[in-house]
């Protein structure tokens, strides 16, 4: 039972960062009907975006070590940390978070350039077109984070205050050895949060019901003498504050590289298209699915009876999705 919950977990939190780009993914292609390959590339933005702030509030300078009297040593200590003390630290150690609130303006104007500037331009094209365009961006986007922050990962540490686990088996009843970072938890809350937002906005908005509308039926909408194409721009820009916030908040638990986006948008595409092509519920239900899978898929118990299991254990869901039934999950028949 203790494994079995883990694995559950693992799944789950896995799950919500598959599921928080699927979503993003579903919302352009449902509304502006473009395949997006960069997609993977504003989640990796999004988790850069937590390494420039943790950069920014750790510049430093050299302050002579009081602690060694025999000679004059210096170590490198934060600004914040000279002019504020504890306080200084403390804001540091909250890099993450605090990332969350300049993920969400510096995401949205990504989107939105990404958008007006090139994506506007493709809507009317060939898929093959529209792919080809959006992977160039990507790869631009990922060379130039590679240019700026190099090759290797980069270590983003959680809130000290989290950083260690919680004992989820005196909650549920299995004894207290059985424990699970505290940062994986938080991360799964935040991804059901951040869901059921959207979903909310577009069930219980007139902006939202709008553009669901003009996901049904786009022409008709624009007869009423809605602008569409305003709205759906919009769209675009929270797509891409979605994927972002995602990679955010993903950095503790995965240190950022530049070719993360590329690793999880392979997967999300995958995963948007056992749920359905344009269902949104399909793409967030597919990703908690696979998450979970996946996850059971890496134990050794189950590698041991199916070697290389776990890389492939997606893709054969897929394919007997597919084959079942070929709109996915909850795709429209």
């Amino acid at each position: 039972m203790d494994a079995i919950l883990i694995q559950i977990l693992n799944g789950l939190d896995k799950g919500g960062a598959y599921a928080l780009i699927a979503l993003g993914l579903t919302l352009v292609f449902g509304t502006l009907g473009v395949v997006n390959f960069a997609h993977g590339a504003l989640f990796m933005l999004g988790a850069f975006v937590s390494v420039t702030v943790q950069n920014i509030l750790t510049i430093s300078r050299k302050v002579k070590d009081e602690s060694i009297t025999f000679f004059d040593a210096y170590k490198e200590t934060p600004y914040l940390e000279i002019w504020w003390g504890d306080t200084g630290a403390m804001i540091i150690d909250y890099a993450v978070p605090i990332s969350i609130f300049v993920a969400i303006p510096v995401m949205l104007l990504i989107g939105l350039a990404m958008e007006r500037g090139l994506i506007r331009f493709f809507y009317k094209r060939e898929d093959a077109d529209q792919i080809l365009v959006t992977f160039g961006l990507a790869i631009v986007i990922q060379e130039i984070v590679k240019a700026n922050y190099g090759a290797n990962p980069i270590p983003t540490p959680a809130p000290e205050v989290v950083a260690g686990s919680a004992p989820v088996g005196s909650w549920v009843g299995l004894g207290a050895d059985l424990v699970y970072p505290w940062w994986r938890m938080i991360y799964l809350s935040f991804a059901l949060t951040v869901i059921g937002a959207v979903f909310a906005f577009l069930h219980y908005t007139t902006f939202g019901m709008v553009v669901r509308a003009g996901m049904h039926d786009r022409e008709t909408v624009g007869l009423l003498g809605i602008n569409i194409e305003r709205r759906f721009t919009i769209v675009f820009g929270l797509a891409a504050v979605v994927a972002g916030l995602a990679g955010t908040m993903y950095t503790p638990i995965l240190p950022p590289d530049y070719h993360m986006g590329m690793d999880f948008l392979v997967l999300s595409f995958v995963v948007v298209v056992v749920g359905g092509m344009g269902s949104l519920a399909g793409a967030v239900a597919a990703g908690f699915l696979l998450g979970i899978l996946q996850s059971f898929a890496s134990m050794n118990e189950v590698k041991s009876i199916f070697p290389g299991i776990d890389q492939i254990i997606i893709y054969l869901v897929a394919v007997v999705v597919l084959l079942v039934r070929p709109r996915g999950l909850m795709g429209k028949d």
